[in-house]
């Protein structure tokens, strides 16, 4: 056996070994150090606020300097990290959340804190909730760290857009369907919510709009160190409830976040927003652990991760990126497998106490380990067992499901064995072609053409921070690269080792032959679509009123009505529920045109909703009274040089409002210009000047008008000539 220097820092930590994370006490220090004092400065109202608080795990950064009998764990692979992303019947303490079920809105007393990296979507807590007037008011916490914004804004399972025009806090600034940009709420969502971010940045104040409207809330109350959003929902009619809240109480407000951006980047000296993968980690590890990294060593990690890629689509993607949320209640061991998980990382141990991690990719090995560095060798080959799987199934994050835990297409390693199908939870992942490839490679790991079990010497010394090795083993006649999967130092001078055969080619991914069909999330047409509505109409009614009608539809359908001036953006609707085939739209304004249309929906779900139709919508112009007045009782005109003189009497009719007098130059009434409206009263005498007129000959009516503009019969036409 060869002699080894063991002039080196040994290791008393470590940080590599599993052990149990507990979440310390909530205590009123650590409360208050995350929301800088402000969020229970007055007494009584706990209630109201929701008592969010936040327990950091300090137990969890216990696993670095930590020590379970001396035995360090120097070296840890996929394939050994792979149980803690693989659920399994008999590990109760499994604690991957599917992403879906961070998508609500809770109350409780505590609530452990979260860190957002890169963009995904994720509800939160509710740091207060009340109800005052019309509306109820609650803040959603969305993570325990400054973020760089929100990318989407979705309330329940619609997206919404923000005007940032509209500053006044009681009005509503959502833009839904009918403002563009692509969002999907429809447009009955939009005058009864309002959303406003805080990022939870340096010198960030108290929410001007909840101060204003509750008493007990104060400057204090800055959620200092705290991003979330302050919802407003108002209340709306019986016949609009269920189209505006859907699933029958105020919207969970569950946002697309980019998360992180204090994560510190060697290579420029800067704190960012970012997904690198190997960025994260640092920030992981420093951070929330507390641990130290080598920054070079960072770098050149880093640099790995911003690699690019092809998808099968053939667009270019970044290696490496970590995209998802990690929580203070997870195990340690949970938190470290899903960051390694995402990225294919391996982890160690260095010498000089500071964590090191590669991210995945092949490295050529610089160490080769031969039968005599070996006290104790076990070597299994092809000995995988009935639980090894022949496919993989990542279940990863997918945008187009909507955010949500999603399986990737389907490695098969092995199509002629036993089907026996793995499927991690790695939700730090949002692309597919990332997800396949850690398919492709799980599936290697777990299925390799070697296993090995050993006990070496000083050698071990070389193999700290080594992914990979080669072994040259001329008894059983092998030489291999091998992957480690553990690597233990037993006493000063033994080192237990598990390692999987790898080759390079575990390492390449040519998506365009390789990765499996993507899931397709394209729009499903429901197995019941409601039937366009039949018989449309929409009329004049009399007091500046629209009536719409509409042929029997079938009963398992209601039927919706909206409608709008010409000029304006947002409808005003109406559903209509007990089989009704007419509807009077009242309290419109006079003389004033409409857009009007129908549609049917699902009857109680307000669902599957046919078109709208008329498209473009049917018009109609508002008449107060459609009952024109009687005609005038006296109408003659008088020459007087190149004047004309116009006297009238209006009917005894109170329905008369005014009299409009028109003269043409021939006796077509069609061709008349209008000259003047007189407002005199009914039963009233009048007269107008009709001055200095040019030579020709000149006809004149007098035409009675209602107060709706609607006009009764013209008299005329008197004749005038000037010379």
């Amino acid at each position: 056996m060869r002699n080894k220097s063991l002039a080196v820092v040994l290791l008393a930590s470590t940080w590599l070994t599993p052990t149990e994370a507990h979440a310390m006490p909530p205590v009123a220090a650590l409360v208050a150090g995350l929301t800088g004092g402000a969020l229970f400065p007055v007494a009584g109202i706990l209630g109201q606020l929701g008592a969010v608080g936040y327990s950091t795990g300090f137990a969890i950064g216990s696993a670095i300097g930590g020590s379970v009998l001396g035995r360090a764990l120097l070296g840890v692979g996929l394939s050994a990290l792979a149980g803690s992303f693989t659920p399994k019947f008999d590990v109760p303490k499994f604690n991957v959340p599917e992403p879906s079920a961070q998508m609500g809105n809770f109350a409780q007393p505590v609530s452990y804190a979260q860190w957002v990296f890169g963009r995904t979507r994720k509800g939160g807590p509710l740091g207060f909730t009340e109800a005052s007037g019309s509306r109820r008011y609650y803040v959603v916490i969305l993570a325990a760290h400054e973020i760089e914004g929100i990318a989407e804004h979705w309330i329940d399972e619609y997206t919404v857009g923000v005007d940032g025009t509209v500053t006044d806090f009681g009005s509503s600034n959502f833009l839904t369907n009918g403002d563009g940009g692509g969002h999907t709420a429809p447009d009955i969502i939009k005058p009864y919510g309002r959303i406003e971010v805080f990022r939870g940045q340096a010198g960030q104040t108290a929410n001007a709009g909840m101060v204003s409207t509750f008493t007990e809330i104060t400057s204090d109350f800055d959620f200092e160190g705290l991003a979330g959003a302050v919802v407003w929902a108002a209340r709306t009619s019986p016949q609009n409830f269920s189209g505006v809240y859907p699933n029958g109480r105020q919207w969970v407000y569950a946002p697309v976040i980019d998360g992180l951006n204090q994560i510190y980047d060697p290579r420029d000296d800067t704190y960012k927003y970012t997904a690198n993968a190997a960025l994260c980690m640092a920030y992981w590890i420093t951070e929330v652990l507390g641990g130290q990294v080598d920054w070079d060593e960072v770098s050149e990690e880093a640099d790995v991760c911003d690699e690019t890629v092809l998808n099968a689509d053939g667009e270019t993607l970044a290696r490496w990126e970590i995209n998802g949320t990690i929580s203070d209640d997870q195990e340690f061991e949970t938190q470290r497998g899903q960051m390694a998980g995402a990225c294919d990382a391996f982890f160690y141990e260095r010498t000089d106490g500071k964590v090191g991690f590669k991210v995945g990719r092949w490295i050529e090995p610089t160490v080769t380990l031969t039968a005599g560095d070996f006290l104790d060798c076990e070597i299994t080959e092809g000995q995988w067992g009935a639980d090894a799987p022949s496919e993989v199934v990542v279940k990863y994050v997918e945008p187009d499901n909507a955010w949500r835990q999603t399986p990737s297409g389907t490695w098969v390693e092995d199509a002629s064995a036993r089907k026996v199908t793995s499927e991690p939870e790695l939700y730090l992942v949002r692309h597919h072609n990332q997800a396949a490839r850690l398919a492709k490679r799980l599936a290697k790991v777990q299925r390799p053409q070697y296993q090995m079990k050993g006990v070496i010497g000083p050698i071990g010394y070389e193999l700290i921070g080594q992914r990979f090795f080669a072994l040259d083993h001329a008894g059983l006649g092998i030489t291999v690269a091998f992957e480690v999967r553990t690597l233990r130092r037993v006493d000063l001078a033994l080192f237990e080792i598990e390692a999987v055969s790898v080759q390079e080619s575990d390492f390449d991914f040519v998506a365009a032959t390789e990765e499996p069909q993507r899931p397709e999330f394209e729009a499903i047409e429901s197995g019941f679509v409601s039937p366009d509505i039949t018989g449309f109409s929409a009329v004049q009614g009399d007091g500046a009123s629209i009536v719409v009608s509409f042929d029997p539809q079938p009963e398992y359908v209601w039927q919706q009505i909206r409608w709008k001036t010409a000029a304006a953006s947002q409808y005003q609707s109406v559903t209509i529920t007990d089989g009704a085939t007419e509807y009077i739209i009242t309290g419109l304004l006079d003389g004033t045109t409409y857009d009007v249309q129908a549609r049917n929906v699902s009857a109680g779900l307000m669902s599957n909703p046919s078109d709208w139709l008329t498209d473009p919508a049917t018009q109609v112009t508002t008449v107060g009274s459609s009952v024109p007045p009687s005609a005038l009782t006296a109408f003659s005109t008088t020459l007087a040089g190149s004047d004309v003189t116009l006297d009238f009497t209006t009917a005894n009719d109170g329905a008369h409002f005014a009299t409009r007098l028109y003269r043409g130059t021939t006796t077509d009434f069609g061709g008349a210009t209008l000259i003047h409206t007189d407002y005199s009263g009914p039963n009233s005498t009048a007269s107008y000047d009709d001055e200095s007129l040019a030579p020709g000959t000149y006809y004149f009516w007098a035409v009675p008008v209602n107060a709706s503009g609607v006009a009764g019969t013209e008299s005329g036409p008197e004749t005038e000539t000037i010379v």
